[in-house]
């Protein structure tokens, strides 16, 4: 097992990259999500073909991106296992950073379904089985996936035992996903909170006053969803919505159903000529608008096949004009492009 203790900050000069906040690494702006290859499970997206998701996670390396965040409620661990079986097909050099998370458990009374658990003893055990899973000597951003109201563990209990993984050498920097700001500032006073993750898009714009007090404490932030499930890649219509495997979580979600459906789909149409009049793909743009966000560090991508990373890959370079963030802005507000 290759150690990534000694792996580079940054492996891939080509690509545009950041800080991950003040004290986290470089990382490019955009990174692979893997949430859709962890195949079938209460919130899986449906048939996947392992090699292909292998296959997928390598060209992503080859691209130029450097990070991959994973967790291991996705497939109830065969997400990690994956990323894990594409690491080992890499040099030491080549490596992408790993962010994976803890708190989202499972049992084999109940196939397929997660729950929440944030118990001291409980992370400790998430965190060994993803070690081993993914191969690695060392998590290099270790996240909470969402606060537990379940069990009655405070937050900050919990956060406790990730600040004591980073200094037992289990882990190198730690993270919060999904909380608030009251939640971030009671994990801010325990030890410092290097990223937050939080949902963020054209179409879902919730966390965004919380960038600005991550930016105050040196929080980087990443963004998750910033294509709103792949609803921002333009690819969906009602056609291709009713298509869906019956096991791919979003065809019971009201996310994909009237009246939230009928409402992005103006939206994903109001924005298709902004993308054709810059010559982008209407993913690009979209993700372009994520990476403008004061205090947005990088952006989290799904993808299932290779070439899903090249209709994206490139939004890390696109420059949006102050005009072209008002006609985004009056189409997400209207449903009609504004020229």
């Amino acid at each position: 097992m290759n150690s990534d203790r000694d792996r580079p900050e940054a492996v891939h000069d080509q690509m545009v990259t950041t800080s991950l906040g003040h004290s986290g690494p470089q990382i490019s702006r955009l990174g692979l999500g893997t949430w859709a290859i962890g195949g079938p499970y209460e919130y899986g997206w449906g048939p996947v073909d392992d090699t292909v998701s292998v296959k997928t996670v390598l060209h992503t390396v080859k691209q130029g991106i450097n990070w991959l965040d994973t967790a291991p409620a996705y497939g109830c661990g065969h997400s990690e296992e994956i990323v894990g079986a594409a690491l080992r097909q890499l040099d030491a050099t080549e490596k992408p950073l790993v962010f994976t998370k803890c708190g989202r458990v499972w049992n084999s009374d109940d196939p397929g379904k997660v729950f929440s658990d944030l118990r001291p003893s409980s992370i400790r055990q998430e965190c060994d089985a993803s070690l081993k899973r993914l191969g690695v000597d060392r998590i290099d951003l270790y996240q909470i996936h969402r606060p537990d109201s379940r069990t009655g563990t405070p937050l900050e209990e919990s956060w406790g035992t990730l600040v004591e993984l980073v200094n037992e050498g289990k882990v190198r920097w730690i993270g919060l996903s999904n909380v608030d700001r009251d939640q971030l500032d009671r994990c801010e006073a325990v030890r410092h909170v290097d990223s937050l993750q939080p949902a963020l898009n054209l179409l879902d714009q919730r966390f965004l006053p919380l960038l600005a007090r991550c930016a105050e404490r040196g929080t980087g932030v990443i963004a998750y969803s910033p294509l709103a499930s792949g609803m921002l890649t333009g690819a969906f219509d009602r056609a291709r919505i009713e298509a869906l495997a019956p096991d791919d979580w979003r065809k019971r979600s009201p996310k994909f159903t009237d009246p939230e459906l009928s409402r992005k789909l103006a939206v994903v149409d109001a924005l298709r000529p902004i993308a054709a009049c810059m010559g982008r793909t209407l993913s690009e743009i979209a993700l372009a608008w994520v990476l403008h966000q004061p205090g947005v560090s990088g952006a989290i991508v799904g993808a299932r096949h290779p070439q899903q990373i090249d209709g994206w890959a490139g939004a890390a370079e696109v420059t949006l004009p102050d005009d072209v963030i008002r006609r985004i802005d009056a189409a997400v507000t209207t449903g009609s492009a504004e020229h």
